[in-house]
């Protein structure tokens, strides 16, 4: 088995140490992979234009006010997964293919989670709103153990381009309409 630690691990952000209002809990970014500056960092995510949107500034990881705003705005991201271990012939489906929670939230996997250091956040940070990215999540036993952990989740629809919405919605305004309603910010 070869432990697979999340890409953040050693970075300064993985705890966050900012006042949060908004905590957005993903899953897993593995260490190995496409590197990115923060949380969502992809171009085919669309979480920070999604937020870039409801909070009315350009929310971009790659500028150099990115940490400026997500503190002003009180927002934070953070992953349920710390640390992965992964069988040999399984590594290539965790680093560089895409990214996929199903390779990671499924039975082949053993998951370190991050429950302890979310649930210090959600204490340390009265009435934040804490949201889910990862739509229904998975059916693991033990991932619903840890979720139900951090107590009321706010599920958002995935930002993935993957992701499905309903045949015949624009699948960004799908998923803008359902954050704004939730995460009902006013500029």
């Amino acid at each position: 088995m070869k432990i697979i630690k999340h890409q953040f691990y050693n970075e300064s952000f993985f705890f966050p140490d900012w006042d949060i209002k908004h905590l957005i809990i993903g899953t897993f970014n593995p260490y190995g992979g496409k590197s990115v500056k923060y949380y969502y960092g992809r171009q085919k995510n669309q979480t920070w234009k999604l937020l870039s949107n409801i909070f009315c500034c350009d929310f971009n990881p790659n500028s150099e006010d990115f940490f400026f705003l997500l503190k002003k705005n009180k927002i934070a991201c953070i992953d349920m997964i710390t640390q992965l271990k992964v069988s040999e012939n399984k590594i290539d489906k965790i680093i560089g293919k895409g990214f996929k929670d199903t390779e990671i939230i499924n039975g082949t996997v053993k998951r370190i989670y991050n429950t302890i250091a979310i649930q210090k956040l959600i204490n340390d940070n009265v009435g934040v709103k804490t949201y889910s990215t990862w739509g229904k999540g998975s059916n693991l036993k033990e991932w619903k153990e840890e979720t139900e952990k951090l107590g009321k989740l706010i599920s958002l629809v995935s930002p993935s381009m993957a992701a499905r919405v309903p045949k015949g919605s624009v699948k960004f305004d799908y998923m803008l309409d359902d954050w704004k309603q939730k995460i009902k910010h006013v500029c």
